[in-house]
């Protein structure tokens, strides 16, 4: 009689089993629900009104997001990746990839995806920086559930009117292609954008590449002591190729290598009553560019941040990058210039929320150095989860240039977070803005439809033309603000706030300002 193997030996027989078969992925089912669930739409005739109305983004859509297949060796690390892809899509509310526990060898995975409300004909109003913008929008985020979008609309902006036509396609021709494209006709000229572009839309992506242009001509203004003072005509065309590969892929890093072709062209003249002062100089390049990228997986998900009850992901790897491009004159630049630009991000765990510093540091070199740019910055976000959640968020970030080109400005006013003082109060080759606001949620949906709060902020900065003695005479200003999150929509969150300038401006204005947009301020 052949003795029973004992339970050790049964134990390591399992485990390298499990070493030489690992798990795979089983099956796969996608919960693709409407703007309402079913229990949703079962609260009022609204809701089912507004379900039917909507056109339910269609499974074969999403399943073009995954990352993974039935038989694919499972991955935790590609079900995180597919999710936060999913999260980042327009047209969806939210989105969860779950795994069930293991059996017979393989884990099922369940997509659960909830729509947005994706058709929004939609009057538009504000003031940012004491300046009011209004306009008139018709878009449809998803358009046939197909995840495509079109829009067309007129909008009042801050420096220019303009009558636009957009369209975005994530999935192309091929899942991850992404198009866009962008027909402006503006008050003083035009705006053109076209692209298409494979990125490396996860850490094991193998390769990417580009393909885009960007046309426009338009007036560009510069101020002086909230002033502006000159004003010129500026014609812009840019074309980018490349290529990049990933050395090594894997799914908790990632080291990319990118080449290719990077075309500019800027040409100056004055525009209608201000032709006293001499104008930018007039570029040209051909930059032949190579870029090293390093990025680290190291994803933290929170939500009632910036975007109320919506999670939002926020990545505190390491990330870098260095590029490096020559522009030779004998293919048609101007001269012979070099380019030299050098990014970095370091985040980290700090209680429930996080710290995230960066810094970014630019040049050119043709007959020395020329537009070198340095701009540190660091975010900051600690939250506390309650019956009323809060998120304090804080930023400063700093611009710094050097032998600056003519057309370049640094702003601290209401377009860049300094919300008591009017577009463009501070200009000049530095500038430096912090903010903290204290954000406080309702933590729920009233009537299935929006999502109030309310915030407290203090925002400080300053530009100038001086050294940094002048650059920290900080103006301040205080303020209240209103937070209304609409989480079934693309817009998400509008915002209300009333803020006091301490400080007069250069024109010797304090007080009360208001501003109404859409988004955070910061």
């Amino acid at each position: 009689m052949k003795p029973s193997p004992s339970p050790l030996l049964a134990v390591v027989a399992l485990l390298l089993l499990t070493a030489v078969e690992p798990l795979r992925v089983g099956k796969v089912t996608i919960r693709a629900l409407d703007v309402y669930s079913h229990d949703e739409a079962g609260k009022g005739r609204l809701y089912r009104a507004a379900d039917r109305l909507h056109v339910e983004t269609r499974p074969a859509v999403i399943e073009q997001f995954l990352l993974f297949k039935e038989g694919d060796v499972f991955s935790p690390e590609r079900l995180a990746e597919t999710e936060r892809n999913l999260r980042k899509l327009r047209f969806l509310k939210s989105a969860s990839v779950v795994a069930s526990e293991p059996h017979d060898g393989v884990v099922d995975v369940t997509i659960t995806t909830q729509d947005a409300w994706s058709i929004a004909p939609e009057t538009q109003g504000g003031s940012k920086g004491g300046v009011s913008t209004y306009g008139l929008q018709l878009s449809d985020t998803n358009v046939l559930g197909s995840g495509k979008e079109v829009e067309i609309g007129w909008s009042k902006e801050v420096d220019r009117t303009r009558l636009a036509l957009g369209f975005d396609d994530p999935i192309f021709f091929a899942p991850y292609w992404h198009a866009k494209a962008m027909f402006g006709s503006n008050s003083d000229g035009y705006d053109h954008r076209l692209s298409v572009v494979r990125p490396f839309y996860a850490f094991a992506t193998p390769w990417a590449t580009e393909m885009s242009y960007t046309g426009f001509r338009r007036d560009d203004r510069l101020y002086r002591d909230g002033i502006e003072w000159q004003r010129f005509d500026q014609k812009h065309k840019e074309l980018v190729a490349s290529y990049g590969i990933a050395l090594a892929p894997a799914d908790n890093h990632a080291l990319r290598l990118v080449g290719g072709i990077h075309t500019i062209d800027d040409d100056y003249s004055h525009a209608t009553g201000f032709s006293t002062e001499p104008l930018p100089k007039s570029r040209s390049f051909r930059y032949f560019f190579l870029r090293m990228e390093q990025a680290q997986n190291d994803f933290v998900k929170l939500n009632w941040v910036n975007k109320d009850l919506r999670f939002e992901d926020f990545n505190l790897g390491r990330q870098s990058s260095l590029e490096l491009a020559v522009s030779p004159a004998k293919f048609g630049a101007q001269e012979t210039t070099e380019f030299a630009r050098a990014t970095f991000t370091d985040g980290h765990r700090v209680g429930g929320g996080y710290v995230i510093p960066s810094l970014a540091a630019s040049t050119r070199f043709s007959s020395g150095i020329e537009n070198a740019v340095f701009t540190p910055a660091v975010q900051f976000v600690k939250r506390t989860d309650s019956e009323t959640p809060r998120a304090l968020v804080g930023r400063l970030q700093l611009a710094a240039g050097w032998r600056l080109d003519r057309d370049t400005q640094f702003f601290a006013d209401g377009l860049t977070g300094m919300r008591g003082y009017r577009s463009h109060t501070f200009a000049g080759d530095r500038a430096i803005v912090a903010n903290l606001e204290e954000r406080i949620y309702l933590g729920r949906e009233v009537l299935q439809l929006a999502s109030p709060g309310v915030v407290a902020f203090i925002d400080a900065g300053n530009a100038t033309d001086g050294g940094f003695t002048q650059l920290m005479k900080l103006k301040t200003d205080i303020g209240l603000g209103i937070r209304v999150g609409l989480p079934r929509t693309p817009k998400n969150l509008l915002r209300l706030d009333f803020a006091w300038a301490l400080n007069r401006d250069p024109l010797g204005r304090r007080g009360w300002l208001i501003s109404f947009a859409s988004g955070q301020a910061f």
